[in-house]
């Protein structure tokens, strides 16, 4: 059955839980495919939300190292209120901080948003509230199912993964092998023996053509989730 977040702190801590944990920055647009496209969120929640986050320094811009960057800080909206304390009148923000009017950093305009060069990735306040909260929130079955979205959007390349292949004799045969090292270490290893050298020039071919579809499927086999191998 279909999971639509509709808390808004369960829908901020899903963005920040996937564009964390894919790992690589992200266009607004790309970002915006892979939390929509299997319903836990609709867009105008996505639209408002991210917004929000960029607002709150949960997420930045990032630079060409992939670092977030941080603007100047807007102003409040409006003057802030005060309150007495001991005699004093001071902004009461510096008494509840929660009680400030307007966002920490500017709003991203909607040039920023429909520009894919501009990307964007999770700061490091936003990657804490991520991964301590993402367990206790997100039902892990909504967590995985928008992992493998990912997958299937981004390209390898796109997430800075490296493909590897080799092969060498063995008896009549051919022993392939192919890998895939992602930010994380290995995400694929394995060998395969080829018969004939047109099996193993067909496996050579294959990887290196559609690495990402090769991987996909060996995941969807070992997982019994074999539809996945089908879903554009």
């Amino acid at each position: 059955m279909k999971m639509t977040l509709k808390n808004p702190d369960e829908v901020k801590i899903f963005i920040l839980f996937l564009l964390d944990r894919v790992g690589v920055p992200l266009s607004y647009s790309d970002l915006g495919t892979i939390v929509i496209r299997d319903g836990v969120i609709d867009y105008f929640a996505y639209f408002e939300y991210f917004c929000e986050l960029v607002e709150a320094g949960h997420i930045a811009e990032a630079d060409a190292d992939g670092n977030p960057v941080f603007p100047e800080p807007a102003a409040p909206d409006k003057e802030l209120p005060s309150v007495s304390v001991d005699g004093d009148e001071v902004p009461e923000n510096l008494v509840a901080s929660a009680t400030l009017d307007g966002a920490k950093y500017p709003r991203p305009s909607g040039d920023d948003l429909a520009n894919p060069a501009k990307t964007y990735v999770v700061s490091e306040t936003g990657r804490l509230i991520a991964r301590s909260l993402s367990e206790n929130i997100l039902m892990a079955a909504v967590r995985e199912k928008s992992y493998e979205s990912a997958m299937r959007h981004l390209s390898l390349e796109k997430m800075g993964a490296v493909c590897d292949q080799t092969f060498e004799r063995n008896g009549d045969a051919f022993i392939f092998r192919c890998s895939v090292k992602d930010k994380d270490g290995t995400a694929l290893d394995l060998a395969l023996r080829a018969d004939t050298v047109h099996q193993l020039n067909r496996m050579r071919l294959n990887f290196d053509e559609r690495p990402d579809v090769i991987m996909r499927g060996i995941v969807a086999l070992l997982t019994g989730n074999v539809n996945y191998l089908f879903e554009e």
